[in-house]
């Protein structure tokens, strides 16, 4: 009886951080307050929309900026208007891409689906904190790892590093190939969220006020 009850509790509170509980958090502050580690447990997030937009749509950032070109690694920056994103050629055959997916008719508000997966043909989904301050998510997309992040508008920002189309495995042929692009592309995809955000965010997060 008292396992029953010890695994009814385990249940309840599952339940709880799934969906039916909002996340901790402290009041939104400049600088950014720092996120729970915890956040990530819970599908609801007290999130804000009230920020302005980091990622202008287009290369202007990395032109004016030598230095945040040379910081992410990349050269020669270039915008695709499909992909919503200023790519930037690196070595070996890999790339760099800062873009972002903004709120239109269709999808007004764009975070709560990178957050709770609704695309369920993505791979090695992960949730985390970038920075401890801004919500995120990481994934496999396009040959490469993406980042995608809250900074507290109705605009998520992404950040993705990976081979050159053609260059690479498509995510999803091979579990064992998943996990090896993960191991080489996501760390280097965080890292270079962290240099943009410090660049053209200083002291911002989810929840700057």
């Amino acid at each position: 009886m008292r396992n029953r009850a010890i695994t009814a509790i385990v249940v309840v509170a599952a339940a709880v951080l799934a969906g039916c509980a909002v996340a901790p958090a402290p009041p939104p502050g400049k600088p950014a307050p720092r996120l729970p580690a915890d956040s990530i447990a819970y599908d609801t997030l007290p999130v804000i929309t009230s920020r302005p937009k980091l990622f202008p749509g287009d290369c202007s950032q990395f032109e004016k900026d030598p230095r945040l070109l040379g910081a992410l690694g990349g050269s020669s920056p270039m915008y695709d208007p499909y992909a919503k994103a200023c790519i930037m050629k690196r070595s070996a055959g890999t790339q760099v891409e800062v873009g972002s997916m903004d709120p239109d008719q269709r999808i007004p508000e764009p975070w709560p689906g990178w957050w709770k997966a609704y695309d369920y043909s993505v791979y090695h989904f992960r949730r985390i904190l970038v920075l401890d301050r801004y919500y995120a998510v990481s994934q496999l997309d396009r040959y490469g790892c993406l980042i995608a992040v809250n900074t507290g508008s109705l605009q998520v920002v992404t950040v993705r590093v990976g081979a050159e189309p053609g260059q690479g495995p498509i995510p999803g042929d091979n579990v064992d190939v998943d996990r090896q692009t993960a191991q080489r592309f996501c760390p280097d995809a965080q890292k270079a969220t962290e240099d943009y955000l410090n660049a053209v965010d200083p002291g911002g997060g989810s929840l700057a006020g």
